[in-house]
């Protein structure tokens, strides 16, 4: 079957439209979940922000129904988080792209600055615009009760402040670097992840609004105050304000508390669905690369399955079930979307260590061997096209060209020597000046060129002069400019990464073949996985010698490569080390082997 050709967008990266069918559904599918979800965590803000300002304890039903009114059933509420939710939705595009996305890497500091400009631009204006709807909508609800509005009142209060909270939360989580979202080390259930993502966040940001709160209030009243007034006693009564009206204070640290805990929590959220446990199945990738499910039917059997939940009752048995399960060489062979392939490969091997292992032996022979040879292929191929990469960056010198290797036909000199010394020619000084080209005259004569060459080089001896005296600029000039000579390098480690997973468990795929492979068909490739670990820690440690080298720093992937190629090589070379003849063809690689396996402890 012939593959689409695709076509790409100006809204849609390149990445995405080049997945399979299923990745992308399944992708989708988890996106609008995750939207859902934070979609519900604004009414429950809005509810608890109402209840804590608009409750009245002496009629409490009547303050619970105009609570929910205004919450519910509120068309202006409704408006408002329709906008609120657009924002929101941009806020998780650009947090899925960030993750998703393939590493890139630059020569030195500015261009990547340049480079991640756009994408820190759309991201500071998701959360701006965040920020700035939920502070209009819970201005509005404090302006029906606050009747007092002096020094501008606790609208603009609380409109400016949301805007310096969400300036602040983007300064502090996303200003200095992009960051992906976390591997999940455990896969907890889901109900508990959301309560205790909810707890810990809004208890954090309660305790971190208090000092923002109180720092923007001794600036904003005073300030507001001269400008009333443009008299010092105005800042007096500002400081007045701030005294005798606490609750203007309380306000504010409620708002800066609850839009702080959206934020966060819309972080860990949309990071929480997304890098769920993938559902791996040994099972060949053609007969599920261009299925196609319709997104929007398996939506309504999901909400079906939701209501049969809730009234206790047995889905029925004629509602269509969709399964998003995806065979492990498809999840595993998605290059082009690097943060899935980090989760793909990293359940790969959870999976493996699991009963996924023994379904695999447990298939019939030719299903057995073809979801083996896709599997293995995919991984060595992952390993190769790392290890050509690596080769490329570890090169010590240039490779000659063959023009440099062509030397000039230059005419040969005589080999006589000329038996009197021959005479330079006299160089005629002249005393008037022809301009920069044919100017001759010494330097003792003033003339508009030697005037010229005296100030430039007073003038660069001076800047010299103060660019020593001055260590701040040199600092920053080598912060911005200086060239890593190790980026390259440690890109190609990052881009590496999903083998950290990916090796580890296609060994313990052949670590419990021995015993539970019984027509011994892996044992083939032993010998190939066998030189691929090898050659990978090679390259690691060639890495660690330039690192040296260069006197520079390795990222942290180096580590994690290097860890896992060592635990790869110890279980691999503990079970087969008394095979090895059998296994190797190759009698160097058999002694290479046998040394290596003197360093087991």
């Amino acid at each position: 079957m012939l593959e689409e050709k695709v076509e790409t967008t100006g809204y849609v990266p390149q990445y995405f439209l080049s997945l399979p069918r299923k990745i992308k559904k399944l992708l989708l599918y988890r996106f609008l979940f995750a939207t859902l979800l934070c979609s519900w965590l604004d009414y429950q803000m809005l509810a608890i922000f109402l209840c804590i300002n608009l409750f009245e304890v002496r009629r409490p039903l009547v303050s619970l129904n105009e609570i929910m009114g205004w919450t519910l059933f509120s068309v202006y509420t409704s408006i408002i988080m329709l906008f609120i939710r657009l924002s929101m939705v941009g806020y998780g595009l650009i947090l899925c792209h960030v993750h998703y996305a393939s590493p890139r890497w630059y020569k030195y500091k500015l261009l990547k600055i340049v480079n991640e400009f756009p994408i820190r631009i759309c991201l500071f204006s998701w959360i701006l615009s965040t920020t700035v709807v939920s502070s209009w909508l819970y201005a509005s609800f404090v302006d029906l009760v606050d009747e007092n509005y002096s020094l501008g009142g606790s609208w603009y209060y609380l409109m400016t402040f949301g805007c310096f909270c969400g300036t602040s939360y983007f300064h502090k989580h996303h200003g200095r670097c992009l960051k992906r979202f976390p591997l999940p080390i455990v896969h907890i259930d889901m109900k508990e992840s959301l309560l205790q993502i909810w707890c810990n966040h809004l208890k954090c940001s309660g305790k971190e609004a208090f000092a923002p709160t109180l720092l923007y209030a001794l600036i904003y009243w005073p300030y507001m105050g001269y400008l009333e007034t443009t008299e010092f006693g105005g800042v007096i009564t500002g400081f007045t304000v701030i005294i005798t009206q606490p609750t203007r204070l309380f306000q504010g640290w409620l708002l800066y508390t609850f839009i702080l805990a959206k934020l966060s929590i819309v972080r860990e959220v949309y990071g929480l669905i997304m890098q769920r446990q993938l559902s791996l199945i040994n099972d060949s990738r053609r007969l599920h690369e261009y299925l196609d499910i319709n997104l929007f039917n398996m939506i309504v059997e999901r909400f079906q399955y939701f209501i049969c939940m809730m009234q206790m009752k047995p889905m029925p048995l004629d509602v269509q079930r969709y399964n998003l399960s995806l065979p492990i060489a498809m999840a595993l062979d998605s290059a082009e979307i690097y943060g899935f392939q980090l989760l793909a490969s990293r359940d790969f091997y959870a999976a493996m260590s699991g009963n996924l292992c023994s379904e695999l032996f447990k298939q019939q022979c030719f299903k057995r061997n073809q979801n083996w040879n896709e599997l293995c292929d995919v991984i060595l191929e992952m390993a190769d096209d790392f290890i050509a990469r690596m080769e490329s960056c570890l090169e010590t010198a240039p490779r000659i060209k063959v023009c440099n290797l062509l030397k000039k036909q230059v005419p040969k000199k005589s080999q006589l020597r000329s038996l009197v010394k021959p005479t330079p020619a006299l160089r005629r000084l002249s005393s008037i000046c022809r301009g920069p080209p044919q100017c001759r005259t010494p330097e003792q004569i003033w003339c508009a060129c030697n005037l010229r060459k005296y100030l430039h080089d007073r003038i660069l001896g001076h800047w010299n002069r103060l660019w020593l005296r001055l260590p701040a600029i040199p600092r920053y000039y080598n912060f911005f400019y200086d060239i890593d000579p190790l980026a390259k390098l440690n890109h190609e480690l990052r881009c590496g990464e999903p083998l950290v997973w990916a090796l580890q468990g296609l060994v313990c795929i052949c670590v419990r073949s021995l015993k539970e492979d019984i027509f011994g068909y892996i044992q083939g490739d032993l010998c190939r996985i066998l030189t691929c670990l090898l050659k990978v820690e090679e390259k690691l440690i060639t890495a660690e010698e330039m690192q040296v080298r260069e006197r520079g720093k390795l990222c942290s992937s180096h580590d994690l490569l290097m860890l896992a190629i060592n635990r790869c090589l110890y279980k691999m070379l503990f079970t087969f080390g008394p095979h090895l003849d059998y296994i190797v063809d190759n009698m160097q690689l058999v002694e290479k082997f046998k040394r290596r396996m003197e360093m087991i402890p």
